[in-house]
């Protein structure tokens, strides 16, 4: 079976685990200060703090915004759980909104969210496709940008995360590089930044501090290895993701051009022909995982009515995620390209 994600993993990655573990400095150290200033400087942010998951990440962005108990958060529907768990967490009270046409909110479907009690946006980068983090500015509030699958995409030549009051990443191995689990938090404002590694170290003067979340030496380790060959990451993404526009003739491919320049491919969203279902059964048949974009929609979890997001409702419905990742081997590709063609060809 063709996995769904996966991580590309070479002998480098080994060696560079291997030495941490012969060295016997497991824990946070130098080797995590080093990652934190590597991705910093990938970025173009004034500093990044690396804690143990995304959502961890999350949770210290949004309580160095003084985020508290029945502030109000505005986030799309159409994302990962952990978000909205991240918000409540902290306290604070989710409201979420619907999304455009293409998988990420817009400052459209915000607008109207926004009252007295909003402290933060959370701005998510879906798919690897960037959200225009500057139209969200319009609203006064401190924005979160999600880049959990967006890590190195960029709006108007800035690398996302840097643009809003912080960033947030996540390098679980389904993301766009792998450090096993773990996450990263970035800013140009260096008293957030100070804010946060302070919880994240338990260092802030709160008692049994919930928020203290640390990388590992050995996450780091394999987080720089990755890093140093990013490029190839996305390079390699950009091949396959080229390949896919010109060999599924037969498929309806969701992205106009616009869309299509600007992402990074993390994911590679293609219209369902039929029920969704069905159709990942005859992916398995033919040895191809495949998945929703999203495991669900947010707002069903909270009993809210689907007619208020109906872009999240119909994309949910109409969008499969086909396998696109630098690990894929040649054979793989043309065995994924030859099942897509051959279930929307019948």
């Amino acid at each position: 079976m063709i996995s769904h994600s996966k991580p590309w993993l070479i002998d480098a990655d080994r060696q560079a685990v291997d030495r941490v573990l012969l060295s016997g400095m497991l824990t946070q150290g130098n080797l995590t200060d080093e990652f934190e200033a590597s991705a910093a400087l990938y970025l173009g942010s004034a500093g990044s703090v690396a804690t143990g998951s995304g959502t961890s990440a999350l949770m210290l962005a949004l309580k160095s915004l003084r985020v508290e108990a029945r502030a109000e958060v505005i986030l799309p529907t159409y994302v990962c759980r952990s978000v909205i768990e991240a918000v409540v967490g902290v306290g604070a009270t989710p409201v979420l909104c619907d999304v455009g046409d293409y998988w990420n909110m817009t400052p459209e479907s915000v607008a109207s969210k926004v009252t007295s009690r909003t402290a933060a946006i959370i701005v998510v980068h879906l798919y690897g496709i960037p959200a225009n983090t500057h139209a969200f500015k319009q609203f006064g509030v401190p924005i979160i940008e999600d880049c959990c699958q967006a890590l190195g995409a960029q709006v108007e030549g800035q690398k996302v995360g840097t643009i809003g009051a912080l960033g947030v990443f996540s390098f679980h191995a389904t993301k766009c590089m792998t450090t096993a689990e773990g996450g990263l938090a970035v800013s140009n404002d260096t008293e957030l930044l100070t804010r946060v590694r302070a919880m994240r170290d338990g260092i802030d003067g709160e008692l049994a501090n919930p928020f203290v979340s640390r990388m590992t030496d050995l996450q780091a380790a394999l987080g720089l290895s990755q890093l140093s060959r990013y490029a190839d990451f996305l390079k390699r993404r950009q091949e396959i993701a080229d390949l896919y526009f010109s060999e599924l003739r037969e498929c309806s491919i969701q992205m106009p051009g616009a869309v299509r320049e600007k992402s990074i491919f993390v994911r590679f969203p293609v219209k369902i022909k039929g029920d969704f279902n069905s159709c990942r059964r005859r992916f398995d048949v033919l040895g191809v995982q495949v998945r929703h974009g999203v495991d669900d929609l947010l707002h069903w979890g909270r009993a809210l009515n689907g007619d208020a997001f109906p872009a999240a409702e119909r994309l949910f419905a109409e969008t499969i995620s086909i396998p696109i990742y630098p690990a894929l081997e040649e054979s793989e590709i043309d065995a994924v390209v030859q099942a897509c063609n051959a279930i929307w060809r019948s």
